[in-house]
């Protein structure tokens, strides 16, 4: 699994259009999710650990389409939150979205090594993730985000809140990101397949040639 890194470079002036284009003040801490919304993705800790922050400078973006989604929307209204999560639906600016951003949240019970994650990172967003299989791949706790229990709320909102404190500690996560994600462009990712094939071919026609 690979993706083209040049294509998320951060956009400053993409980042101003969207805010006022989605109605959020461009000092807001922004937090987005990508991915469909079933109960695997787990959204419903980040809204929990919202409603425990408590904090209306900070907003949630939702992208995806699912069947938890009209569960979503009245877990957010039931919080008083309904102004700072956007449910987003279905879009085809994603690589603009996380450029608008501050954080990615990834809080799923299970993952491959997810993409999404790794086109937050590329875009040069901290990652505060459930410490799981795929994730813990990509994500190494407190140096480039935060992994976190998938069913502990608490731990989602100390990591958002110590990101939304602390814009040092965002742009060293963002620096460290930008760097390991090279380790899975797209044209690392296709060398490393080639040299896999390379050496499948050549064990079996040194073994052909020894028969």
């Amino acid at each position: 699994v690979g993706i083209d890194t040049k294509q998320y470079l951060n956009d400053v002036n993409v980042r101003s259009e969207k805010r006022l284009e989605l109605s959020i003040p461009l000092d807001a801490f922004v937090i987005i999710s990508v991915g469909e919304l079933n109960e695997n993705k787990n959204n419903k800790v980040i809204i929990s650990a919202l409603k425990k922050l408590n904090d209306k400078n900070i907003h949630y973006i939702i992208c995806g389409v699912g069947d938890e989604i009209d569960t979503l929307r009245a877990m957010a209204e039931s919080f008083e939150l309904s102004e700072n999560i956007h449910f987003l639906g279905y879009r085809t600016d994603v690589k603009d979205l996380y450029k608008t951003c501050d954080c990615f949240v990834m809080p799923s019970y299970r993952e491959g090594l997810s993409r999404s994650v790794m086109e937050a990172m590329a875009s040069g967003l901290p990652c505060v993730a459930s410490g799981i299989r795929g994730n813990t791949d990509l994500v190494e706790n407190g140096k480039n985000g935060f992994l976190c229990s998938p069913c502990d709320s608490k731990q989602f909102a100390d990591a958002i809140s110590k990101l939304s404190e602390n814009r040092e500690l965002r742009e060293k996560m963002s620096k460290e990101n930008l760097i390991k994600i090279k380790e899975y462009d797209i044209s690392v990712v296709e060398k490393d397949i080639e040299n896999i094939y390379s050496e499948v071919l050549n064990i079996k026609q040194k073994s052909h040639a020894s028969v």
